[in-house]
């Protein structure tokens, strides 16, 4: 599937979004290929500090103008970060685009320019537009929720635009961690934050989910251990939830007593949301 990730309006945390949402799709062991059409390389930027701090799942980002960028074929999943100051790479973005993910914060201004996009959207891909979804991002906390009520209610009125329930507030966790290159549910994977975060991507990657429950029920019923299993339960994504009740540790195979794998699963079953690198140490 094909998420270009867009707004015609800037300061909307777009490249935040992207950044911690190709982390997310890594984390739960999808193959996930990043694209960046955005000559300000915000996301390139946070993807380079993240391989520099030796951040695992890596995020590999290619960075260029459309036809030069490739999409690759073996990728699961493709995220496109664009921005408008390429205005010929965001328009060919939207033409292969399977759906069209809209941040948008919760300003007058932004109601005008969404609606705009709409209507550019329609315009771009002679009436056939991709499916379009958008939700309130930067959301102020200090005040009353009137004025992201407001919002929500003006983007449910604009037509070919689906609005998802979800709300991300401005919180300087996703400052603080996209500074370090490491995604919001890393830095604090016990926060509000991070619960608000994986509440949106698993809004919008549902099927991930999916893919990843008939693995975990495949698993149960097997004594081969599933390497790629194992690594995604043992990220800060994986951990906030699963539908339909099965627990993450009960699902990883049983390991003999005493290792450091069996302690780990101990851990989990406990509440103890502390995980491993690959280098075997531990963090929070």
């Amino acid at each position: 599937m094909i998420t270009v990730i867009a707004n015609l309006k800037g300061g909307t945390g777009k490249s935040t979004v992207t950044f911690n949402l190709a982390v997310w799709l890594r984390s739960m062991g999808r193959r996930a290929a990043v694209i960046d059409l955005d000559p300000q390389r915000t996301l390139s930027d946070a993807a380079a500090l993240r391989t520099e701090e030796g951040n695992e799942p890596s995020i590999q980002v290619e960075a260029g103008t459309f036809p030069d960028v490739s999409l690759p074929e073996e990728a699961e999943e493709i995220i496109i970060d664009v921005g408008t100051a390429d205005l010929e790479s965001f328009k060919q973005a939207i033409m292969i685009a399977d759906r069209v993910l809209i941040p948008v914060t919760p300003s007058q201004a932004d109601i005008w320019s969404t609606q705009r996009f709409v209507g550019f959207l329609n315009k771009n891909t002679h009436g056939n537009p991709p499916e379009s979804i958008t939700f309130l991002n930067r959301v102020d906390t200090a005040k009353a929720s009137q004025a992201s009520d407001e919002a929500a209610a003006a983007l449910n009125a604009l037509p070919g635009i689906h609005l998802l329930p979800q709300r991300l507030p401005d919180r300087a966790v996703f400052r603080d961690s996209f500074s370090e290159g490491l995604a919001v549910f890393e830095l604090e994977p016990r926060s509000i934050a991070s619960r608000e975060f994986t509440a949106l991507a698993e809004s919008l990657f549902g099927h991930v989910n999916r893919s990843m429950l008939d693995r975990l029920q495949k698993q149960k019923t097997s004594t081969a251990v599933d390497p790629a299993l194992h690594r995604a339960l043992e990220t800060p994504a994986a951990r906030p939830r699963m539908a339909d009740g099965i627990g993450y540790a009960a699902a990883v195979p049983t390991y003999h007593a005493g290792t450091a794998d069996e302690q780990w699963v101990q851990a989990q079953q406990q509440g103890s949301w502390q995980h491993k690198t690959e280098s075997g140490k531990r963090r929070k």
